[in-house]
């Protein structure tokens, strides 16, 4: 069955999208990462496994990619309409697996925090702090929450508070190989992206070579960034 994606943000030339149903599944991230960044419509693709969301950059309408990726069967996008005409049952399940259970989860949480709080629980490690602030940054795109993390992680480190317990820095190394991991994945799709434009402008016309070959060397530099 072809997993289903739903449009969460779009803005001309860049749509993030959220695979619930695929949340946590490396292997599928990476696939759709090296299938779509062969499509010459494509700037830039970023997956989540973590969140279950994709983000492309992209030159052309975002219609004829979604066709590739349904073609592929990597994923599928259902409108609105479509999952408003969808009887009762299915639409509790989607919503069970969808953005629901997590903002359920995340009320819980909020409320567990406010728990803690008042129980005088409020700062974690230094390591914590720190993993909260790559977090902010990376994932959430928070510059200001990364720099509060940040100062109560050398806050807690002045206080001789470093580590958080084995647990939680065994999850936060799995997070981390599997950004590098993805980060890996990124740039092999990049080098070959670059080698089949360089080889395509190889056979252009002169004006069509040099925009090729710019666009080779564009791809080719993010990645080495990337295997740097």
């Amino acid at each position: 069955m072809v997993p289903v994606a739903h449009i969460e943000h779009q803005l001309p030339g860049r749509v993030r999208l959220r695979v619930p149903s695929r949340r946590g599944q490396v292997p599928f991230f990476e696939k759709v990462v090296r299938e779509l960044s062969k499509q010459p419509a494509i700037r830039e693709i970023n997956a989540t496994p973590l969140t279950g969301s994709i983000t492309l950059q992209h030159l052309e309408p975002l219609q004829p990619i979604v066709a590739a990726a349904a073609d592929q069967k990597l994923f599928e996008i259902r409108r609105s309409q479509a999952q408003s005409n969808a009887n009762p049952s299915k639409r509790g399940s989607a919503s069970r697996e969808g953005p629901g259970l997590a903002d359920g989860i995340a009320t819980g949480l909020s409320g567990l925090s406010l728990f803690q709080a008042m129980q005088g629980n409020v700062l974690g490690s230094a390591a914590e702090s720190l993993w909260h602030a790559f977090g902010a940054q990376r994932i959430l795109g928070r510059s200001d929450l990364a720099a509060v993390f940040a100062a109560l992680g050398i806050y807690q480190l002045l206080r001789g508070q470093f580590f958080g317990p084995a647990s939680s820095l065994f999850f936060y190394a799995l997070v981390l190989r599997q950004i590098a991991g993805m980060g890996q994945v990124r740039a092999r799709s990049w080098a070959a992206a670059a080698a089949r434009t360089a080889k395509v402008a190889s056979v252009a016309s002169d004006s069509n070579a040099e925009a090729a070959a710019r666009a080779a060397g564009s791809l080719a530099d993010k990645a080495a960034e990337k295997l740097s």
